[in-house]
């Protein structure tokens, strides 16, 4: 099972290649996002092939198709309140670092990510890996990774 920090083949949209990734974090066990060895450019998991789009003879237009039953949710993403709580009760002058893949964390640290924002660090995982608490959800990140 891959993880987190670990390498793996991916299509690069920028070197329109498929090439060596670090993974950066899952979310709910999926490889969620990458990072090219080759370019340095981090984006989306995609898997080894662009994705390839449906035939037009594969869509019908004009036929009734049943809609699938929505899926019956069986947690509750109590991520948002859980977020909120853990920032009101900061102590004032906590530290908040800057979040790098390179740099190694420990429960309760506390990191700003340039697109999920300020996140708390919930768990080490191992020691290439870390849970983090963002106001959406909580993410499997990479961490003590060098390129």
């Amino acid at each position: 099972m891959i993880s987190v920090g670990d390498k793996i083949d991916a299509y690069c949209l920028k070197c329109k290649l498929e090439l060596a990734h670090v993974v950066l974090f899952k979310v709910d066990g999926v490889v969620s996002r990458v990072k090219c060895k080759t370019c340095g450019a981090e984006h989306k998991y995609r898997g080894t092939l662009p994705a390839a789009k449906k035939p037009a003879a594969a869509r019908v237009s004009g036929v009734n198709r049943a809609k699938k039953p929505a899926a019956a949710k069986g947690t509750v993403n109590d991520s948002p309140q859980q977020w909120d709580l853990r920032s009101r009760n900061m102590p004032k002058g906590t530290s908040i670092r800057d979040y790098s893949v390179q740099e190694t964390y420990k429960v309760k640290d506390v990191i700003n990510h340039p697109k999920f924002g300020v996140g708390f660090v919930e768990k080490v995982a191992s020691d290439k890996s870390i849970y983090v608490l963002f106001n959406d959800s909580v993410k499997l990140m990479a961490m003590n990774v060098t390129s």
